[in-house]
């Protein structure tokens, strides 16, 4: 049921999205507090954030690679070679929040948490695409490698607990059926 008064939330989603879009996605996760109605909106920004830096990365990686020369001896000293390092290591990085987020985001029991991970996702490939010599790709990562690491760390220790009893297939204590205790 949509609030009766003139606040951001009595809104369409369509509209509260277009404002929100102009914030940090750490911004929108800390949103998800307010109430049930912007917890869904924030949700599906974040989901839809996740998805959307992985089409970006991946834009970028298909540019630098298309740069690149074919010979593996010829591509370590070619002027993109730490380009490629970096958005190598991103796609390590997204391949490691897919797999510990997105079994539970794709069966709806929970959003891509971590804002803040996008933001910096963002930060290291807006950063790749606009600099001709980038700095060592474990100096530009540091900061991603940090708080991705956290946040799949606290994920799994305090969420996915609560969240596997949720989980179709599980009995009352959490267990997955047919495995052992």
């Amino acid at each position: 049921q949509l609030p009766q008064n003139n606040t951001l939330v009595a809104l369409p989603i369509v509209a509260i999205e277009n404002i929100l879009s102009f914030m940090s996605y750490d911004e929108i996760s800390q949103l998800r507090l307010v109430c049930k109605r912007m917890d869904l909106v924030c949700q599906r920004m974040l989901n839809q954030g996740f998805l959307k830096v992985e089409r970006y990365h991946n834009l970028c990686q298909k540019q630098v690679k298309a740069q690149l020369p074919r010979r593996e001896s010829e591509r370590r000293n070619h002027s993109l070679a730490r380009h490629a390092d970096i958005l190598a290591a991103v796609e390590t990085r997204l391949s490691l929040l897919n797999m510990t987020f997105m079994k539970y985001v794709d069966s709806n029991l929970c959003c891509f948490i971590p804002g803040k991970v996008i933001d910096e996702i963002y930060r290291v490939l807006r950063y790749v695409n606009s600099t001709r010599a980038p700095q060592r790709a474990h100096e530009v990562l540091q900061e991603l490698r940090d708080i991705s690491s956290m946040a799949m760390e606290y994920f799994d220790e305090k969420i996915v607990p609560i969240l596997k009893r949720k989980l179709p297939g599980s009995d009352v204590s959490g267990r997955l059926m047919g495995s052992p205790p």
